[in-house]
């Protein structure tokens, strides 16, 4: 009679174990933040590159992106071509920005671009030239209205377990918030 009665505490005592395993798992991610590399980040932009847009009068190119932190913001530099009208030029483009994480729509979007440098093939800085304007409202306006990354796109993420509350820049990482 001993043995059965042991035999159930301790039956007991398992399915009380497994059920608080089963809680705490669920809930180890809920209300984290994690600092995400930035190799990972430079491999999910990798991904998306190289992106072309076509315009009326124009086209514009970007490839071979290098991401970077500092304090708040991200920095990315990448190869450009750009075709407007009949001139075409080439060069490296320095983009700087910071970023802002739509819940609802489980989005990442770049916030207070600023387009910090463009250089020809050459090195040489295109100032205030009606290629660097050009090429700069043309970017501008696109980043601002399309997100960057949307998790449901990713695929990488179960996003009925996880919800992610925030994505940010602080102190040269990039965090998520769960």
């Amino acid at each position: 009679m001993k043995k059965n009665i042991r035999s159930t505490i301790i039956r007991n005592i398992f399915i009380v174990m497994v059920l608080l395993f089963g809680l705490v798992s669920c809930n180890f991610l809920a209300n984290k933040t994690i600092k995400v590399p930035k190799s990972m980040i430079q491999s999910k932009v990798e991904k998306k590159f190289p992106i072309t847009k076509n315009y009326m009068l124009a086209k514009l190119t970007l490839s071979n992106p290098k991401v970077s932190f500092k304090e708040e913001r991200l920095y990315i530099e990448a190869n450009y071509s750009s075709s407007l009208l009949t001139e075409g030029v080439r060069g490296r483009m320095y983009l700087s920005s910071g970023i802002r994480f739509d819940q609802e729509n489980e989005a990442v979007y770049l916030a207070d671009l600023s387009i910090d440098r463009i250089t020809d093939e050459n090195g040489k800085e295109l100032a205030d030239s009606n290629a660097a304007d050009a090429i700069k409202a043309l970017i501008v306006n696109y980043v601002e209205m399309n997100p960057v990354y949307k998790i449901k796109e990713d695929g990488g993420m179960d996003n009925k377990k996880i919800k992610i509350k925030n994505m940010y820049i602080k102190k040269g990482d990039f965090f998520i918030q769960t």
